[in-house]
């Protein structure tokens, strides 16, 4: 973003100011500064080169434009739009729709007009053109406004301004929150770097100066104050010393309240100890029968079981019928099946072994197969031609694979190499050849291309080195002011640490047994402390707001960086097409 988009004037429309006049957001937000005049060599956005597209923003995509007309739908929806709008609605608006919608938009910018558009194709561009919209809306394309090449740009544009609504309304809410003191510090002093920003870039360097002047006595003005504050604390402090001298020469009843609250605190830790015992050996009885519990249950568990096995083993007795005689049989036939159990494992294994072999040697042929059908989709990935649907594949499938369930030789690859593959590979070969050629041409313009890019890149470099000298000198600026910041706070902690030297005398001869003047000794160490803290705020703020000072100003280097960026990578780009394309031969 460079310096002009930063503060832009308020816009007007129909003659009349298009700030909110009921003191909104936008009235506080939209005209701090007018446009700069002097030093936006620096901080202005550079033209992209011709053919480079300017918006950066997704406006074609689907999804980006569904976000916009949502946002848009959101704060017509939320700030009363008279007219009913929706998705549909803004996929697709009619002229009239587009007109009522921008017509809401600047009547809540400005409610004083009361007029409608006479000729929108004339006075909405000139209308983002006052609200510093960054790109640029053609008459052209509002005079069809619902159609689809020219909708998703308008649609950008006025979630741009929703957007920049929003956001202005968030700020004013936050800053009418947070109005303490510290918010009208840090108020004050960024009005105050706004102000010197603006004259400096404009060129005033005599009203810059002027300000700078002012800002630095309304700080040794504060710190007038705070010395009076000191001096008040200074003589609090030589009042309460005088009440202390009198109060120690007055006798001290306060001795035998003292002991008997000593007396009572000593009962009390007897008898909180005595109930932390007793919790203790409650916890260790709990434990115990617990543990009590337990055991009786696991030792439960174990008879249960062994009372399980006995009975298994009284119905396994109960159930046995067999006699010796039927015994010796069972083992006689036992022992012929193992004998021709033995013979036909042998016929099994010799006939695997023969299986195992024959399959064995089949294996290795389809291996062999299936590694140059591999070798020929691996081939045919490289070349685009798998699936159907790449580059170079014409719409003919040039997949297969090998079927090993196959009868037959014809059956295990479904393509015919010789008389439909190769034909197809050569004429692709050939047309490839010719397109070759035509790349060769495009090369040589691509490179001269190339070399005008590089001037250009050449040219804005130099101009880059000019604002880096530019950003050091506002650097330097900068450490000079916080400097003398720094002393001034510095100053301003050495008087309180004389304070608190005094203070600390104070503590120490007061006496422990005087409540009155214990009281009145905090409200000093409070007041003391206060001090400090407002001390450090104000240079926790002071330091703060030069960091956020800086950070805009380096925010303007990095955005020109960026952008120089860009532009070599794009050469680079366009360098990288060059060189890859005899890869396409």
């Amino acid at each position: 973003m460079g310096n002009k988009d930063m503060m832009p004037p308020p816009p007007k429309f129909g003659g009349h100011d298009a700030t909110v006049q009921r003191g909104g957001p936008m009235s506080r937000r939209m005209s701090m500064a007018g446009p700069v005049q002097r030093r936006s060599s620096a901080y202005t956005t550079v033209k992209a080169p011709p053919g480079v597209k300017g918006d950066p923003r997704p406006i074609s995509d689907k999804a980006y434009q569904a976000a916009c007309a949502r946002n848009v739908m959101s704060f017509l929806s939320s700030h009363g739009y008279e007219f009913q709008v929706t998705l549909k609605t803004l996929s697709s608006p009619t002229t009239k729709d587009y007109t009522n919608i921008m017509l809401f938009i600047v009547r809540y910018l400005d409610p004083s007009i009361l007029k409608g558009f006479s000729k929108i194709e004339d006075e909405i561009p000139q209308l983002y053109k006052r609200l510093r919209y960054p790109y640029t809306i053609s008459k052209s394309n509002l005079t069809a406004v619902g159609s689809p090449h020219t909708w998703p740009s308008i649609l950008a544009a006025l979630s741009w301004v929703v957007e920049l609504i929003n956001y202005c309304e968030k700020a004013e809410e936050l800053r009418m929150e947070s109005a303490d003191d510290r918010a009208k510090m840090e108020a004050d002093f960024f009005e105050y770097v706004a102000e010197s920003y603006h004259y400096f870039m404009s060129g005033d360097d005599e009203k810059c100066a002027q300000i700078d002047a002012e800002k630095g006595s309304s700080i040794e003005e504060k710190a007038v104050v705070v010395k009076e504050e000191a001096e008040k604390l200074s003589n609090a402090n030589a009042v309460l010393r005088e009440k202390i001298e009198a109060l120690r020469m007055a006798p001290r009843p306060l001795k035998e309240a003292q002991q008997r609250l000593k007396e009572t605190k000593e009962d009390k830790e007897k008898f909180l100890k005595l109930v932390e015992n007793l919790q203790s050996h409650h916890s260790s009885l709990v434990r115990k029968l617990a543990e009590r519990r337990a055991d009786i249950s696991s030792l439960q568990a174990e008879v249960q079981m062994v009372e399980g096995e006995n009975d298994d083993l009284r119905r396994q007795i109960a159930a046995q019928t067999v006699h010796p005689a039927d015994v010796i049989r069972m083992n006689q036939e036992k022992s012929k099946l193992q004998e021709v159990l033995a013979e036909t494992r042998q016929q099994k294994e010799a006939a695997e072994s023969k299986g195992e072999e024959a399959e064995g040697e089949l294996r290795a042929h389809f291996d062999g197969i299936e590694d140059k059908v591999s070798e020929y989709m691996s081939l045919a990935h490289r070349l685009q031609l798998v699936p159907a649907t790449a580059k170079r594949a014409e719409g003919f499938n040039f997949e297969t694979k090998l079927n090993r369930s196959a009868t037959t030789s014809g059956s295990m690859i479904a393509l015919d190499f010789k008389g439909i593959v190769k034909p197809m590979l050569q004429r692709i070969q050939e047309q490839y050849n010719a397109k070759a050629r035509s790349l060769v041409k495009e090369e040589l313009a691509l490179s001269e291309k190339a070399d005008s890019v590089q001037e250009y890149v050449t040219k804005h470099a130099e101009e880059n080195a000019i604002r880096g000298k530019q950003v050091r000198d506002l650097e330097n600026q900068y450490r000079i002011i916080k400097q003398e910041l720094e002393d001034e706070v510095a100053s301003a902690l050495a008087q309180v640490e004389g304070l608190a030297s005094e203070v600390a005398n104070i503590r120490g001869a007061c006496d422990a047994g005087l409540s009155e003047s214990e009281e009145r000794l905090r409200q000093v160490t409070g007041d003391y402390e206060d001090l400090q803290r407002a001390c450090e705020l104000e240079n926790a703020t002071l330091h703060r707001d030069l960091a956020a000072a800086l950070e805009m100003i380096l925010d303007q280097k990095m955005a020109i960086q960026s952008k120089v960026r860009a532009t070599e990578e794009k050469v680079m780009a366009c360098l990288e097409e060059v060189e890859s394309m005899p890869s396409l031969v």
